[in-house]
């Protein structure tokens, strides 16, 4: 489990943003001296004062994690850990202790299997995130766009071949990788998350009261919002099970 709380790289982002206030680089430091103290719901109210000013960053969501990890804190470390983890997803920091904090919810749940296709792709998704491959998309329209302007101006017949084949293969990676973008954050935003906040959450098998209970989560879990009907949401879970429950006991990620 990785105590150590983050600071540096969240201070540079807040040098690097324009008209950022000083005082959130307070609250953060303030909130890390109050975490090494043993602190650490002081230290949650200094990090919650930076998310009030709408500040993001996958450095305040460890430390959150961490803070609420320490004070058994289910539902809200793993809440936290997960926020961490869309920002940072090759994080190891946060995956360790992302797992820890699954091992303390009740609920065992097993992903379904993948083909090997599904994994291959995965693992390459997931080598950077969204906002690195936008980036990597861009350079590679620039270089792109240098390798036009060298084929233009270029008068050798074997340069300009050169030069040619490069700019096709750029542009032809740059737009796969900007299908790619597109895809993802499309799948991203209609694919609801959230983490069970409730002690313990009754699952129906149609949306009220009197239809049979099916089974029963707990605090912490991890769970996919397909649906909402006036007071109730459809999930499922990891291992393809579904569900009714009432709403309002599920944060959204």
């Amino acid at each position: 489990m990785k105590y150590n709380i983050k600071a540096s790289i969240f201070v540079f982002v807040m040098f690097l943003n324009i008209g950022f206030s000083q005082n959130l680089e307070i609250f953060f430091e303030k909130g890390n001296e109050l975490y090494n103290k043993g602190e650490y719901e002081l230290a949650i109210v200094e990090y919650n004062k930076i998310l009030n000013e709408n500040m993001h960053s996958n450095e305040l969501y460890f430390n959150m994690g961490n803070s609420y990890y320490k004070l058994n804190r289910i539902a809200e470390c793993n809440y936290y850990y997960e926020k961490a983890l869309i920002l940072s997803p090759k994080n190891k920091d946060i995956l360790e202790n992302l797992s820890y904090a699954k091992n303390m919810t009740l609920d065992s749940i097993e992903e379904l299997p993948k083909t090997q296709f599904q994994e291959k792709a995965d693992s390459i998704i997931s080598f950077f995130s969204i906002s690195t491959w936008a980036f990597i998309s861009i350079g590679l329209m620039f270089m792109f766009l240098v390798m036009a302007m060298m084929y233009l101006f270029s008068f050798k017949p074997l340069l300009k071949r050169v030069y040619f084949s490069l700019s096709i293969i750029l542009l032809l990676i740059s737009f796969v990788i900007s299908t790619f973008i597109w895809s993802e954050s499309k799948k991203i935003d209609e694919t609801k998350m959230g983490i069970i906040f409730s002690k313990e959450l009754s699952v129906f098998s149609e949306p009220n009261n009197r239809n049979e209970e099916i089974f029963i989560l707990h605090e912490g879990t991890k769970v996919q919002i397909l649906d909402q009907l006036t007071g109730w949401e459809k999930i499922k879970l990891a291992n393809g099970s579904e569900g009714w429950v009432i709403k309002d006991q599920i944060k959204k990620l």
